[in-house]
């Protein structure tokens, strides 16, 4: 019969040289493609945790291999999740100049069309959004404030544009 824990003990040691060897070099390999030291880390610790997940059936492969290529897949994925972001954000821009040019009665409404989206965010979602979008905040430092990820900020401002975004899409196609 196999000690499991023996195995344990050495898979964590294997995990733990891999992860010294690579780290550096993984980390210096998403800042280069993401041009942001906070996504970087989370992008490498991201792909350690999942290949941790799946430790025991991977070990004998080329990790090497696998961890660059995990890290620069997610970090493709990061900059197209990004464009999709600045889409969204151009679009809000472009709701609020034509709410500039509305009349005074259209404006309140599509105003108060925009409060009662908001209402429906949870109370995080919100508070990111008004942090970042109408105080201007950075996702890092609204990130700090709150203690989670960048990534977690863009996720909340995704939701919360995408949000809006079908609402106003559907009241134009109404």
């Amino acid at each position: 019969m196999r000690d499991k824990s023996n195995d344990r003990h050495t898979f964590e040691q294997e995990f733990e040289a891999l992860f010294r060897k690579n780290y550096d070099r993984l980390y210096y390999t998403a800042c280069d493609w993401v041009e942001d030291a906070e996504v970087a880390r989370d992008v490498v610790s991201d792909v350690f945790g999942e290949l941790w997940v799946h430790y025991e059936r991977l070990r004998n492969e080329n990790l090497d291999a696998y961890l660059f290529r995990s890290v620069r897949n997610r970090c493709m994925n990061h900059l197209r999740h990004k464009v999709i972001e600045g889409k969204y954000q151009d679009y809000f821009l472009a709701m609020k100049v034509e709410a500039m040019d509305e009349d005074e009665a259209e404006r309140e409404a599509r105003l108060r069309e925009i409060d009662r989206v908001m209402d429906s965010f949870t109370s995080q979602t919100r508070f990111i959004f008004e942090q970042c979008y109408f105080e201007g905040r950075k996702y890092k430092e609204v990130g700090d404030e709150l203690n989670i990820s960048v990534s977690a900020v863009h996720k909340h401002m995704n939701k919360a544009f995408a949000m809006l975004r079908a609402v106003f899409n559907k009241k134009k196609t109404d």
